[in-house]
């Protein structure tokens, strides 16, 4: 069933985009992110980094159409009296903007990766490409969660993306602004104490620490998205609890 949403929504995906859309999406996409903005950066690992945060900006958008699109295009209702649980209904719509980011991303980042070699530049170690990976998932599926909750309340795909974009506006400025200001006013030593939670790279306990906060907040908003989906589900109360 998981993998009937997922065929609906390329086929969705892929009409609405039409092939010269599309050819045109992988493009521009290939371009920018697998050659400009990279060379943008002298150290390859700083160029590396920007792949862990790409799937956040392209798997968001996708996940507002979810269900914003379907009372859009008035299917919302037929959808909802499929044979088909909240459960595999909300995996399907997820998965397919994670899986569409991820799938781009990476396959400029092999791109990428192959064009630092011919220049000649040395490239990051395997630890860097699996904190990017893991990055990117955590991303593609932060990105997709927010994109779900907030096309559950848009009426239109167009308000959900506005939406969803000031939402990443506050948390891309919001962050950074807080830091500055609350940081200055800590004690050194307890900023001191921690810096060296975050010795050690990738596998330091800051980083990780910061990963599971990562994974909590997630599965808290997921949880969150389960209830609200199922509380759709008035035209098909008999799959409401599975």
């Amino acid at each position: 069933m998981i993998g009937a949403v997922l065929r609906r929504e390329w086929l969705r995906f892929q009409r609405a985009m039409g092939r010269a859309g599309l050819l045109r999406f992988i493009a521009v996409y290939f371009i920018v992110f697998g050659f400009v903005l990279p060379s943008s950066f002298d150290d390859p690992s700083a160029a590396l980094a920007v792949f862990a945060v790409i799937p956040l900006y392209v798997a968001g958008p996708l996940a507002v159409d979810a269900f914003a699109g379907e009372r859009e295009r008035k299917t919302l209702e037929t959808l909802l009296t499929a044979p088909l649980s909240p459960s595999k209904l909300l995996a399907g719509k997820a998965l397919f903007p994670m899986i569409t980011a991820l799938v781009t991303t990476w396959s400029v980042m092999v791109l990428f990766t192959v064009w630092t070699a011919v220049r000649g530049a040395v490239l990051p170690g395997p630890g860097t490409f699996a904190a990017v990976i893991l990055g990117g998932v955590f991303s593609a599926s932060l990105g997709a969660v927010t994109g779900l909750h907030v096309s559950m309340k848009a009426k239109t795909v167009r308000s959900g993306q506005q939406w969803f974009s000031v939402t990443l506006l506050a948390l891309v400025l919001g962050i950074p602004l807080a830091l500055n200001f609350l940081l200055p006013q800590l004690p050194k030593s307890l900023l001191a104490s921690v810096a060296e939670l975050f010795d050690g790279g990738f596998k330091s306990p800051g980083v990780l620490s910061l990963a599971a906060l990562g994974l909590l907040i997630c599965t808290t908003m997921w949880l969150s998205l389960q209830r609200r989906v199922k509380g759709l589900w008035t035209l098909n109360p008999s799959k409401g609890g599975r």
